[in-house]
C-alpha cells in the first residue's frame, strides 16, 4: 500500500526503530526490495536520488515505484533522495512520488531554509511530505579522515530550522559519510541525543551503507527514524552477478533473477537490524 513518509516515520519514532530507505535503479531492484519488507512484515522507502536520473530515469521508475507500492502488502513511500533543486521536487511530486527530499545543505542557513520553505509550501498544497537536510553529510571518496566537527548539524540551528520550514523529517549530520568506506567511520551519538531531545521531527541517516552494527544501534534507539542505504545495496547486487557470470551461467532472465534475490537478501538484513520487522 502506497503510504505517506510522515505515517511511517512517525510510528518508528513511537516505536524505537528505523524504517530503511532503499535507492532502487531497476525493476529488479525494486522488487527484491518490497519483496524482503513483505516477508519481514515491515513498512519500507523506494527511493531514487536525482544525480541517479542519469541510469535509473525518474519518469521511467516512477511508474515501477508507484504500482509495487500500490500492490504491497506494506506500507511504502516513494521518495525523492537528494533533490538537488525545486525544480526536481516539482517534476517528482508531478509524477507521483508522495514525499520528496530537498538538499539545501549546501547553501547558507538562510538559503536553505527559504528554499525548503517553498518546497514545503508547494508539496503540501498536493499532500507530500518533505524531508530536509542540515549539516553537511561528507563523501567517503574526500571526507574520509577528516575532522567534520564543522559539518554536523547545530541544536539551536536544527530547532529554529524546523520551525521556520515545517519539514517532515530532517537529515542531520553527525559524522557519517556517503559512498563506500574505507575504514568504519565513528558517529556523534551524543550530537544526536541533543538533537532527538531538542527536536519532535523524525531524524534520517545519509550515508548508511558503511556504518557499525554498533553505531547502527545506538542511532536507533537515539532518534534516528529512516535510514538510506544505496551504496552497499548496489555492491551486493553487483558481487552476485559477478559470481553468476564467473560461473558459465549465460541466461539474462536468470541474471535478472539474481539481482532481485541479491536485493531480496540485503534488504532483509538491513530491516533486521533496523528492528523494523513485524511492525506491519
Amino acid at each position: 500500500m502506497l503510504e505517506s513518509l510522515k505515517t511511517i516515520l512517525s510510528a518508528a519514532r513511537e516505536g524505537h526503530y528505523a524504517v530503511g530507505a532503499f535507492n532502487c535503479l531497476s525493476v529488479e531492484h525494486a522488487r527484491g526490495a518490497v519483496r524482503a519488507a513483505e516477508e519481514e512484515k515491515s513498512p519500507i522507502i523506494l527511493q531514487l536520488a536525482e544525480v541517479q536520473f542519469p541510469c535509473a530515469p525518474i519518469e521511467l521508475m516512477a511508474p515501477v515505484y508507484l504500482e509495487l507500492a500500490r500492490q504491497a502488502e506494506v506500507p511504502v513511500c516513494v521518495h525523492l533522495d537528494h533533490g538537488q533543486s525545486f525544480e526536481t521536487c516539482a517534476r517528482a511530486i508531478k509524477l507521483g512520488f508522495n514525499s520528496v527530499m530537498f538538499d539545501g545543505a549546501s547553501l547558507p542557513f538562510e538559503e536553505n531554509a527559504r528554499v525548503t520553505s517553498e518546497v514545503v509550501r508547494m508539496a503540501k498544497a498536493v499532500g507530500v511530505d518533505v524531508e530536509a537536510e542540515l549539516g553537511r553529510v561528507g563523501d567517503a571518496g574526500t571526507d574520509e579522515g577528516k575532522d567534520l566537527k564543522d559539518a554536523f548539524t547545530d541544536v539551536g540551528q536544527a530547532g529554529l530550522f524546523v520551525e521556520r520550514t515545517g519539514c517532515d523529517a530532517l537529515a542531520i549530520s553527525i559524522g557519517n559519510l556517503h559512498g563506500r568506506y574505507i575504514a568504519t567511520p565513528k558517529l556523534n551519538i551524543t550530537r544526536l541525543k541533543e538533537l532527538k531531545e531538542a527536536l519532535s521531527t523524525p531524524l534520517v541517516l545519509h550515508g548508511g551503507s558503511g556504518t557499525s552494527r554498533e553505531d547502527f544501534k545506538s542511532c536507533i534507539h537515539n532518534g534516528i527514524c529512516k535510514v538510506n542505504v544505496a551504496t552497499t545495496l548496489q555492491l551486493a547486487v553487483m558481487d552476485a552477478v559477478k559470481e553468476y557470470v564467473s560461473s558459465g551461467n549465460t541466461s539474462y532472465i536468470d541474471m535478472k533473477g539474481v539481482i532481485e534475490s541479491a536485493t531480496e537478501k540485503q534488504v532483509r538484513l538491513f530491516i533486521d537490524l533496523f528492528e523494523s520487522s513485524g511492525k506491519v
